[in-house]
Formats: C-alpha cells, structure tokens, sequence
C-alpha cells in the first residue's frame, strides 16, 4: 500500500545525502552523485542479495514445486502473460508440477480437489488476498476485505436478489431479449459475431438493472464510449502484477485515466439515478431502500459509488462470455440443441414466451450451462486468498500462513481427479452421470462460500432464458470457415475472460 510513499522517501533521503556531501565535505556535485548513488547501490544490493537467499534456501514454501523464477519474484509469471493467457500458463505449469504449484515469492496455484473446499468455503480461515486493495480507497461488495462489513454490505444486497425482484428483473432483461432477437434476425443468415453481441446485449442489460436505463448499444450496433474506456482500463489486470506494482502504476499522471473515467461515468449515473423513481425496482432499488427519499453522504455514498461500477462490470463481461461460450459448444453440437428443444417446448406459453420459473430446474439446460461453465469459466485463472496465520492443511499438505493461494477454475475444470473424461462436453454428468463428478465442491465458477457471487440467481436466470428464446427462434451453426479455434485463441484473460471472436449464422425457425 505504500509503495508510492517508499520511491517518495528514497529520493528524498538521496537528494539529502548529495546535498550533504556538498555542503560538509564540500565535494562537487558530480562526485557527490557518485558517492550518494554508491550508497544507495550498497544498500539495494544488501537488501536484494538477501531477498534473494531468503526465498531460494529459507522460505515457507521451499518444499514446493515450481519455476526457478517463480521462486525468486512474483514478476516471474508476469512475464510469462504477454499474450494475457493466464489459464494457459497455469495449466501447462500443473501439468508438469502437480497440484501445487509455486507460481510467485510468496504465492501457489493449487488444484488439488479439496482445494476449492479449503480455501473458499464456509469453514475456512482463509481471507481475500491483497488483490481486492486494487482501487482502494474505493471498495464495493467484492474488494472489502473486512469480513464484518463484507457480511454487512451482503445482507442489504441479498434483497436485491430475492424471488421477487428477480421477476422483476425478467420483465426487464425480456425487453433487450427481443432486442437481441432482432439484430440477430436483421442479418439474414448471415454471419453474425456472436462475441461482440453478446457484449453489447449484457452491459445494456446491466446498465438498466443499475441504473434504469441501458447504454443503448444494441440499438447503436457499437460500444459507448464509457464501455470502451473500461474495456481499455482493465488490460493491466492481465498481467497479474504484484498489488504494490499495480497500485504504483495507478499513481503515475494519466497512465489510469481510462479507468477513472469510467468510475466518474458510473458516479454520474448513480447520481441520475438517485433522482429517479422506476416503475419496476432495480438493483439500487434495493441498494437504496435504507436511506429512503434521503441521500446518502460520506462513507455510505463511498461505497455505494463502488457498487453501482461493480454491478456493471461484474454482471456484463461474465454473462457475455457464459452466452458465448454456451452457443459455441451448442454449434460445435447440433443435437443437444435439438434435445434443449424437446425440453424446453412443453413450457413455452402461447404468446411464446418463456418464463424462467418454467425451466429454471431443467436437467439438461442446467447440465450444457454448467458443463460449459466447468470448461470455460468466466474467472478461469485467479481469485485471491491468503491463508490464516497459522497455516491450513489441504489433504494433508500443509501451506504456512500469510501466503497468497488460489485455484484456477481453468485447471480444475480439466483435472482427472476431479472430473471423469474431463476434457469431453458431457452434460449429462450433472444429473444422470453423477459418476463422473468425483468432488463436486470443486466446481466454483461463481466462487463459492460467504464470498461466493451474489448475483448467481440473476446471472443464470439471464444465461437459461437468453438460450433458450435464441434456440427456439432460430437454427444455428457455425458460419462458413468457422470452426471455434479463434474463439479460445485470442482470448484475453483480465480476471475475467474477454473472449476471442466467434462467428455463427443464425437462420429463422419455420413455425
């Protein structure tokens, strides 16, 4: 948190030692640089050269595997993310380590299938890692790591996400449905990018549930501007760079503008939104709902300005890609389409709509979404926990205390030990094979335990209904030369998946 305070510090005591050598020796000024930065190299060499042999011989985590690098600084698979694959990286690094990899000084990558259990569920010691200081001062319900006041903070948006407000929330979500609908029919069976509109469709979604009104991209066919700004701010994030580095960034003159832009933006709106009343609530409406025709101040604002960005951002990209993801393995699969048919057709009402309290508990519409969340994870590589000071033990296998820990979904996904035939799409394991799962508290792709995505009720509630409106409106498939491979190519991992491009054609069912 201090790193900006460090740099300040240290230039400051170098200036001091030159000008004090100047003045009581009387040296000039360039032997006086010579001599001050001589110092300063004795002194870095010293504290580095012991940094150094205390992370390579001393270490707590010395008895695990890992990259010689890794070993040396957190730097090391940075370096490795030119291309922002981090589910890559890490699933080569498992597949020659094992379960529990040493990824960074003080940091392990664990897939072992009591990991996910350990490290995020109910019972553990362990909090969120230092990741979540990103954009301190500002917090929202994700980046608090005080536990009292995330548990707080949990209980006021748990109103948002009740049975009622989720029809709420359908009636509003069926309005931009038939949107999508649309656009997707003004092609003409031609190809259509199912990638870019999926986002467009997800964030105008968001945006109306945030704060009542859309950012209007379906109907333009483009990003809004704050959109792109955001889309631009969160490249660093693909890097994993170390909490102190990334925050140091942050404080370099325009090198975050992006990113801040986009917080105003969301600040402006949340201020809109304010002085608005809606016909059908919102999730600020219940955000809201305490402070009733009052405004509020101070910290109460504070955080509620960190929430209206984070239902943004954490619904929209998430969502985007799970719609994305799920059609590319239905296009890759023309007959679990014709199943989700057969399925879904008995609960389609007269006028043709599909209410999502008919076909939430539909074993193989859950069974494609959730085997396409187990292979393509929205978070796929890295959700922060550092471990309780006395340590906690993994089957066995014990991780020291105050180490940062995580279990990429990605990896998981792909483990034998954990999934049956785990790189085949077998829908089937999540209601008549229940054989093939062999721990079934390692799936997370909402993260799990008191920190687990409170939005999952309106996350799968907009993934079942979206799918099942474009299957039964339309027959789909890849378009001419499209086979997937560039989809999952140029993916960019920036905590969240930004998924390369995917090109279907969509052509009008005949009644």
């Amino acid at each position: 948190m201090y790193g900006v305070r460090y740099v300040h510090t240290f230039f400051v005591l170098y200036a001091f030692t030159v000008a004090a050598f100047m003045v009581s020796d009387g040296e000039p000024i360039r032997n006086a640089l010579i001599q001050a930065t001589s110092i300063a190299a004795c002194f870095f060499g010293g504290l580095y050269s012991s940094l150094l042999v205390y992370r390579l011989f001393f270490h707590p985590l010395n008895k695990f595997s890992g990259p010689l690098g890794a070993r040396v600084s957190s730097f090391w698979l940075s370096l490795q993310l030119r291309n922002a694959d981090s589910h890559k990286k890490l699933l080569k690094l498992h597949e020659e380590h094992g379960d529990f990899v040493r990824v960074g000084s003080s940091d392990l990558s664990i897939v072992h299938p009591k990991a996910v259990e350990a490290i995020y569920g109910l019972g553990t010691k362990c909090i969120k890692g230092d990741w979540y200081d990103l954009t301190l001062p500002m917090v929202s319900l994700q980046t608090t790591r005080h536990k009292a006041t995330h548990d707080r903070r949990r209980r006021l948006w748990s109103t948002a996400f009740s049975d009622k407000a989720l029809k709420g929330y359908e009636e509003r979500i069926s309005r931009y449905q038939q949107r999508l609908i649309a656009q997707v029919s003004s092609f003409g069976g031609q190809p259509v990018n199912v990638t870019t509109w999926f986002n467009l469709y997800s964030f105008d979604v968001m945006g109306d549930l945030a704060f009542g009104s859309s950012f209007n991209m379906l109907e333009t066919r483009s990003e809004h501007w704050a959109i792109k700004l955001l889309n631009e701010g969160v490249e660093p994030l693909s890097f994993m760079f170390p909490t102190w580095f990334f925050r140091m960034l942050v404080n370099i003159p325009g090198l975050a503008t992006d990113w801040w832009r986009f917080i105003g933006y969301c600040w402006q709106k949340l201020d809109e939104r304010m002085s608005t009343k809606v016909d059908i609530p919102d999730v600020m409406s219940a955000l809201l709902a305490p402070w009733k025709d009052k405004r509020p101040e101070g910290g109460d604002l504070e955080i509620l300005q960190g929430d209206s960005q984070l239902i943004v951002v954490a619904g929209s990209d998430t969502t985007a890609a799970t719609l994305t993801t799920v059609m590319y393995e239905l296009a890759r699969r023309p007959d679990h389409i014709s199943r989700l048919r057969e399925e879904i057709l008995p609960y389609v009402t007269k006028t043709g709509e599909i209410p999502h309290q008919r076909i939430q508990y539909l074993d193989h519409l859950n069974g494609v979404i959730n085997e396409t969340l187990r292979l393509h994870p929205p978070v796929p590589s890295s959700l922060q926990r550092k471990t309780p000071t006395e340590g906690i033990e993994i089957d066995g296998v014990y991780i020291p205390g105050n180490m940062t820990v995580f279990c990429p979904q990605y990896v998981i996904g792909r483990n034998e030990d954990v999934y049956q035939n785990a790189r085949a799409f077998i829908p089937e394991r999540w209601y008549s094979r229940p054989e093939m799962i062999k721990e079934k508290k390692a799936f997370a792709p909402f993260s799990t335990g008191s920190y687990g995505c409170i939005g999952r009720p309106l996350a799968l509630l907009n993934v079942r209904t979206t799918i099942a409106k474009l299957i039964m409106e339309f027959d789909v498939s890849f378009a001419p030369g499209e086979d997937g491979m560039m989809l999952e190519a140029n993916t960019r991992v920036h905590f969240t998946a930004g998924l390369g491009e995917l090109n279907l054609v969509f052509k009008r069912r005949q009644p």
